[in-house]
């Protein structure tokens, strides 16, 4: 009797070991996958990323969908673009399989006080740049310098080998999804020797600055490759700073009318150029003359008339550097329409680097993109001060699926700050060695070389 009872006692352990075992086995197969919301409310233009979580799986591929498109856009990596008013299921699938998570967002009339489209105006700079979306450079153009060849003073806006640019070719950028066009400008072989611009220029810089402007977009208009006579030296201070004040004084004369959607850009790279410390940051020593500059660029402007009183102004760190030193030394005045500019070309080797082979995007390339916004975000965006990405981009390698999946990733990332990115386009194709082939518009045919980047960027096909 004795011997059954214990049969019967170890039997039931057993059994109960067996059940415990299979329920361990049966939790350690499921399988998967999750989103951080269920549900968001979102307004018209807002973005939100969705952040998922796979179980069960090593390798997957995440599908995404949206119910209603109109209403709510959904592209890869998550990014949820509110449209329209109304409501929309976004759903997340492992492709292959039947596990999927859904979220369901709501998406209300942009409020009164920060959309642009409703007339009136942001109060301060961080909401104005809610409005900003992802936008295009017209590089190598207006920006040309050192063409001995041309006699003309307007010519040089051709003498890099880019076409005269045209009221169709910002037509096209506009239609393509972007709302905003950066146009560079130097202006130093332009001027006299009293500091004075030349008219027929700056009849043409407002001409370009028109078409875009016209057309209802956000124009950003800058100081480029001015640095041969922009010295950042505390024995040049005092002669730059009254040369650098007039040619402000005489720009935001000119464009005085203009509303907020012109935005004025101190300098495009400020630096001292062949220095030892030109792409890492700059000297303190450079970086406390460069804040000089800027007081007298903000202070001319505000005292200039007309709507440059509130007039939204960029600042750029020493070289546009993304390196906390160079971020970290930029002084940001007492103003609340200030906006900080920042270039990255990263991951350097594939975006930038043309001695590199270089051509897909590894974790270590993620880890770059990564550490510059968390940079960004830790001394200026964490603070209330908004950051626009003045540049970035990638070179053409003979790499197209690789380059769309790096402006994915690149913008997933910056969209989750809250920073708007404009793509550097000098309308070069080439893969050569030197070649920086960053052309996503062809400005001879008015067509569009790579569809699908322009696609990551905009969410719009072309």
């Amino acid at each position: 009797m004795k011997l059954k009872k214990l049969c019967a006692v170890l039997l039931a352990v057993l059994t109960c070991l067996f059940t415990l075992a299979g329920t361990a086995s049966a939790a350690s197969t499921k399988k998967g996958v999750s989103l951080n919301k269920t549900k968001i409310t979102l307004s018209v233009d807002d973005t939100y990323t969705l952040k998922y979580t796979v179980t069960g799986y090593k390798k997957y591929t995440i599908q995404w969908s949206s119910s209603d498109k109109s209403v709510a856009a959904i592209k890869k990596g998550g990014i949820v673009t509110a449209k329209k008013a109304g409501t929309a299921t976004i759903t997340c699938k492992i492709k292959g399989t039947s596990y999927k998570a859904t979220c369901k967002v709501t998406v209300k009339k942009a409020s009164g006080n920060t959309s642009q489209t409703a007339g009136t105006k942001a109060s301060n700079a961080a909401e104005f740049v809610k409005n900003i979306k992802n936008g295009w450079n017209l590089g190598n153009t207006l920006e040309s310098k050192d063409c001995d060849w041309l006699t003309n003073d307007v010519d040089l806006e051709t003498g890099w080998g880019n076409p005269k640019t045209t009221k169709a070719m910002i037509t096209a950028v506009k239609k393509a999804g972007f709302n905003t066009v950066r146009i560079p400008v130097s202006w130093g072989e332009h001027m006299d020797s009293s500091g004075k611009v030349n008219d027929a220029w700056m009849d043409r810089v407002q001409e370009v600055v028109d078409y875009a402007y016209d057309n209802g977009m956000y124009v950003i208009l800058n100081v480029h490759h001015d640095m041969g006579w922009v010295k950042l030296t505390e024995k040049d201070k005092d002669a730059v700073n009254k040369k650098y004040g007039y040619l402000w004084q005489q720009i935001a004369a000119r464009f005085k009318d203009y509303d907020e959607k012109l935005i004025f850009e101190g300098f495009n790279e400020p630096r001292t150029e062949g220095s030892a410390n030109e792409w890492s940051g700059g000297t303190a020593a450079e970086r406390k003359v460069l804040n000089s500059y800027y007081d007298k660029f903000v202070s001319t402007v505000r005292a200039a008339g007309g709507n440059n009183k509130t007039r939204y102004l960029m600042l750029t760190p020493y070289g546009a550097n993304n390196a906390k030193a160079a971020l970290s030394d930029l002084a940001i005045p007492d103003d609340d329409r200030i906006i900080v500019s920042v270039h990255a070309y990263l991951p350097y080797n594939m975006a930038l680097n043309t001695n590199s082979n270089e051509k897909s995007l590894t974790e270590a390339g993620k880890k770059e993109i990564d550490n510059c916004f968390a940079n960004i975000n830790e001394v200026f965006l964490s603070k209330g001060i908004p950051v626009i990405m003045g540049e970035f981009g990638s070179i053409n390698k003979n790499n197209t699926s690789e380059r769309v999946e790096l402006a994915e990733y690149y913008l997933s990332v910056a969209d989750s700050y809250g920073v708007p990115c404009l793509w550097w386009d000098n309308n070069v194709n080439k893969v050569a060695s030197g070649a920086e082939g960053f052309q996503l518009l062809d400005r001879s045919t008015l067509t569009w070389t790579y569809p699908e980047i322009v696609k990551a960027l905009t969410g719009k096909s072309v």
